[in-house]
C-alpha cells in the first residue's frame, strides 16, 4: 500500500470539453476539465480539493496506477463506494464543490484504487510524546509523569487481560506482584529516541509472584493525564513478529465502562502483513464489534503511521496516511477516552508462543500524538 509518490508530472496533460453531472445526476453543459493520463506503473494521481474537475484517461488499476484525494478530509470510504456512479462507461465521482472526478473507461470497481488521504489542517495537536524519555506515573508518590503502566481495575485484572486468556502480566521497575519484594521487571526502554515495549518469558521464580503468568511485558495509558472526546489519535511504530505476540494501539472511555472501544491497530505477530482496525459498542446494552483486516507491507521490516479520526459521525483509520477503513460512529461513543499502548503476549485469538517464537520480543514506538479538530476545542 505505502508507495514512492512523485510529485505529478502528466505524460498528457490537456484541457478538453466532457459532458459532467451536476449534484442530482442530471446532464450539466459541457465544461472544460484537465484530462490526465500515464502509462507509468504504480502511477499515483493526486486530485487536489478546490482545484477544479478532472478526468483520467487510460487508468490501469492492473499496474498499481492509484488516484489519490488529497484535501477531503472528512471523506469517507463508505461515502466514496456509495457515491460512485457509471455514466456514459465512465466511472464518475462527485467530489462537492462543484468539483467532479471521471476516470475514463472505469466501472465503478475502480473505487478500489482511489486513496483517500489523511488531511490534518482541521487539527490542532493536543498530546505529543516523542520518547526522547519516558515519563512514567508509577503511583508511587513520587513520579508524577504521562503514562501509568496498569488497567487501575486491581489485583491481576490491572496488570493482564485474563478473559483474552493472555499469558503476560504488564510490570514495571517498581512491580512487587503478589509479594512485597521488587521483581526487578522492567520492559521499557529508551534507545535512539524510540520507546521499545520488552516481552519475555518470566523465570519460573517469580512466577508464582505473578498470578502464575509465563511472561513479563509493558502496558502504557494516559488514564490519567491526558483524554479526549473526538479527534485524531496516530502512533508511529515498528511491530514484533512471532507466534503469539500481539501489539495494539486502542482508545477507552476514562468512566471505566466497556464497551466502547476503539482499535486503533491491533497485530498479530505471526502475520506482520495483517493489521486489523477495530471497534466495540454496547448500543442497547447489546456487544457489538468488528475487526476489518487490511493487506499491508511487513510491519516488522519498518515504521509505519497508524492513525484514527473519530467524529461525531464518522470514525476513519488510515495506515500511512491512507484511509483505509471506516463507519458511523457508534451511540456510546460520544465521551471522553484516553490511549493505550501494549504488547500482549498469548491469548484465545493469537494463541501462544511456539518454538519459533523469539525472545525477547520488541515493540518499537517512535511517537505518539492527539489532535482536535479547531472548531470542537
Amino acid at each position: 500500500m505505502r508507495m514512492a509518490i512523485r510529485a505529478l508530472t502528466l505524460l498528457a496533460l490537456a484541457t478538453v470539453s466532457l459532458q459532467m453531472l451536476d449534484s442530482h445526476g442530471a446532464r450539466a453543459q459541457d465544461a472544460a476539465v484537465e484530462a490526465l493520463s500515464s502509462q507509468q506503473k504504480d502511477f499515483v494521481f493526486e486530485v487536489r480539493k478546490g482545484q477544479g474537475s478532472k478526468v483520467i484517461k487510460g487508468f490501469d488499476a492492473r499496474a498499481g496506477q492509484k488516484i489519490r484525494l488529497i484535501g477531503f478530509g472528512a471523506l469517507s470510504l463508505d461515502q466514496l463506494k456509495s457515491g460512485i456512479k457509471v455514466d456514459a462507461g465512465d466511472a464518475l465521482l462527485d467530489l462537492g464543490g462543484g468539483q467532479q472526478l471521471r476516470i475514463a473507461g472505469a466501472n465503478a470497481d475502480v473505487v478500489s484504487a482511489i486513496q483517500i488521504q489523511l488531511d490534518r489542517s482541521q487539527y490542532s495537536q493536543t498530546f505529543a510524546d516523542d520518547f526522547d524519555a519516558l515519563s512514567l506515573d508509577l503511583e508511587d508518590g513520587q513520579s508524577k509523569g504521562v503514562w501509568r503502566t496498569n488497567f487501575g481495575y486491581g489485583g491481576v485484572h490491572s496488570r493482564t487481560l485474563s478473559n483474552n486468556g493472555e499469558l503476560q502480566v504488564y510490570a514495571d521497575r517498581l512491580f512487587t506482584g503478589t509479594g512485597t519484594t521488587n521483581l526487578k521487571l522492567d520492559p521499557f526502554r529508551i534507545a535512539d529516541g524510540k520507546l521499545e515495549i520488552v516481552a519475555e518469558p518470566l523465570k519460573e521464580d517469580l512466577r508464582q509472584f505473578a498470578w502464575g503468568l509465563s511472561y513479563s511485558s509493558g502496558l502504557l495509558t494516559t488514564k490519567a493525564s491526558f483524554s479526549q472526546m473526538y479527534g485524531l489519535f496516530e502512533i508511529r511504530a515498528k511491530m514484533p513478529k512471532g507466534k503469539g505476540l500481539w501489539p495494539a494501539f486502542w482508545l477507552l472511555p476514562v468512566n471505566r465502562a466497556w464497551p466502547p472501544e476503539i482499535d486503533v491497530l491491533e497485530v498479530l505477530g505471526d502475520n506482520t502483513r495483517k493489521l486489523y482496525v477495530a471497534w466495540h459498542s454496547n448500543v442497547g446494552d447489546k456487544h457489538t464489534a468488528e475487526a476489518k483486516p487490511i493487506d499491508v507491507p511487513d510491519m516488522s521490516e519498518d515504521f509505519h503511521t497508524y492513525s484514527v479520526v473519530w467524529e461525531k459521525d464518522s470514525l476513519r483509520w488510515f495506515f500511512d496516511d491512507v484511509q483505509v477503513a471506516s463507519k458511523s460512529t457508534p451511540e456510546d461513543f460520544h465521551l471522553p477516552m484516553f490511549m493505550l499502548i501494549n504488547l500482549a503476549v498469548g491469548g484465545g485469538w493469537p494463541g501462544s508462543p511456539d518454538k519459533t517464537t523469539q525472545f525477547p520480543a520488541k515493540y518499537t514506538i517512535d511517537w505518539v500524538r492527539a489532535y482536535a479538530r479547531r472548531d470542537e476545542k
